[in-house]
């Protein structure tokens, strides 16, 4: 991942020290941002190496850490980022997961003294709690410390004794977190597997079609039961008492409430217990006259320039909006940090300025994978069976220059928050949600048969030096030919043009990835030799 995506190197020249509280995807997209515009930063994070949940909990069947390794030492080697580990900084004291790394602590105040600006990207280290009896049993742990202490098993940084010995789990929840869990313990070839929630699998946040996933590869799905007790011997779990439940009228949260049914009650057998009922955010904040921009649900709050007000400290990401995927912290982050620039240097600065300051390249230094007709086959099958696209049309168009991957592809809405933030809120990918929870991206895949091209009267459209769709504005008439014939609809009108994605061809001009290649945590987007590319 390349959080500096908008640059190589600094490309501006603003003289400001900024302290970054967290280096999870949030901190690290706004420490990409402000190094690019000449900033001097200082990330600070508690945890051994930076990357945040994308280190040290998401499964690596789903997240690489040499993507996210590559992304940071980017940011340490290219841009001057430096990067304070291990290290936490507070108001007050208190303890989250993941704090057992600690080995210096700085006071939030005195560091906001020090920088000219401070940014909280926190996250959500705090794990939610059943409340039951039993729960602090030995071997009932939460997702979050389940996930984390098997990353740093991995990492050689801890054993996972008290896990590996595991022959049954029970994981309580559905959100992304449960399922995370629940396929980390298939990794790991544990007997039985169930995945236990209160509500129906059409109310499961992961989806139905991660369930799904994860029923065929033998989990066990139990719904409609809650939770009554943990029944503990010798301070160990050795079973769940559930009692099962129907559901009410609608709760807080807009879904229908779980209602326990008396006399339902039933025992299930286990040797590890995984709580997956979500997280909380974690604001460095425990005690003093911020406590008070500390919401009930342990969410900072901050101002329309996301700063806490009457200070020089800004918050983004999770620990302002409450858990979210990678994508959508990220996103967060981005949209924040142009108005914390803004604040901080009183420029207003639009992304494509910031381009034309990219010094020009020769030639694009890009990574193709080689082409072969079985990425057509899997891409025009997975768009023909979950985005109502015909397969025999999208295969008849192939080679594409560039292909997703589906096999790979997390659902994190990354690529479509950075394609947005380069196109300043016009982005070029779409995201497209299935029923089942299926969450995709679709784009221009730049096919070298393209029916765009071939629609076109006016030869308003031409390919670029990678082979690439590019759209003649001058000569493009409207007339809409185009839009109808692409097999993926990545044609559309945007603000009155007919426009498509050129694979971010400003940044390749100044010797950059597209930015969805770029910034990809799961290496889902690649670009591919064909035969009608020239590079």
């Amino acid at each position: 991942m390349k959080f500096a995506f908008l640059c190589r190197e600094p490309v501006g020249g603003v003289k400001k020290k900024i302290a970054i509280i967290g280096a999870g995807p949030a901190g690290l997209a706004v420490a990409g941002y402000l190094a690019c515009r000449g900033y001097e930063i200082d990330v600070y994070d508690k945890l051994p190496y930076p990357g945040g949940m994308m280190t040290f909990a998401i499964p690596r069947s789903r997240i690489s850490v040499d993507e996210v390794v590559e992304g940071w030492k980017d940011l340490e080697q290219n841009l001057g980022v430096r990067f304070c580990l291990r290290t936490k900084v507070a108001v007050g004291s208190g303890h989250d997961e993941g704090d057992e790394f600690i080995e210096r602590g700085l006071d939030l105040h005195e560091l906001s003294r020090t920088y000219d600006a401070v940014v909280v990207a926190t996250g959500t280290w705090r794990s939610r709690r059943l409340g039951v009896e039993g729960e602090n049993a030995k071997n009932v742990t939460t997702a979050l410390n389940f996930l984390y202490s098997r990353r740093l098993a991995e990492m050689g940084l801890a054993s996972n004794s008290s896990f590996t010995s595991a022959k049954k789990a029970i994981v309580i929840g559905a959100g992304l977190s449960a399922v995370d869990a629940a396929e980390e313990c298939l990794s790991m070839g544990l007997n039985e597997v169930y995945l236990a929630y209160r509500r129906t699998i059409k109310e499961a946040p992961a989806g139905v079609y991660r369930i799904r996933e994860l029923m065929a590869r033998g989990v066990k799905w139990i719904e409609l039961v809650q939770p009554k007790r943990i029944i503990v011997e010798n301070s160990y779990a050795k079973s769940v008492e559930f009692v099962k439940a129907k559901l009410g009228p609608p709760d807080e949260t807009g879904r229908p409430s779980p209602i326990a049914i008396p006399g339902t009650e039933f025992v299930i057998e286990t040797d590890l217990v995984i709580l997956a009922i979500g997280e909380v955010p974690t604001p460095p904040v425990y005690a003093g006259s911020l406590a008070k921009y500390v919401d009930s649900s342990g969410k900072l709050c901050v101002g329309g320039d996301y700063r806490i007000p009457g200070t020089n400290i800004f918050a983004v990401g999770d620990v302002v909006t409450g858990p979210s995927k990678i994508g959508l912290a990220i996103d967060h982050a981005l949209k924040a940090v142009k108005i914390i620039d803004s604040v901080l240097s009183g420029e207003k600065l639009r992304i494509e300025d910031m381009l034309r300051k990219l010094r020009p390249v020769e030639k694009t230094v890009l990574v193709f994978e080689p082409w072969s007709n079985d990425m057509a086959k899997s891409m025009c099958d997975f768009l023909n069976k979950y985005a109502e696209v015909d397969a025999v049309s999208c295969l008849s168009t192939s080679p594409f220059l560039r292909v997703f991957n589906y096999t790979k592809c997390i659902g994190c809405e990354t690529c479509n928050t950075v394609c947005n933030f380069i196109h300043d809120g016009r982005s070029y990918i779409r995201i497209k949600k299935t029923d089942e929870g299926l969450v995709f991206p679709t784009s221009c895949l730049h096919c070298a048969n393209a029916k765009c091209q071939s629609s076109c009267k006016r030869n308003a459209i031409v390919r670029g030096s990678l082979g690439e769709i590019i759209i003649d504005a001058k000569k493009c008439n409207k007339c809409m030919d185009c839009i109808y014939a692409c097999p993926v609809r990545a044609i559309r009108i945007s603000r009155g043009d007919i426009a498509n994605c050129d694979l971010c061809l400003n940044l390749r001009q100044g010797g950059l990835t597209p930015a969805c290649i770029s910034m990809c945590p799961s290496e889902a987007i690649e670009l591919v030799k064909s035969s009608y590319t020239s590079h």
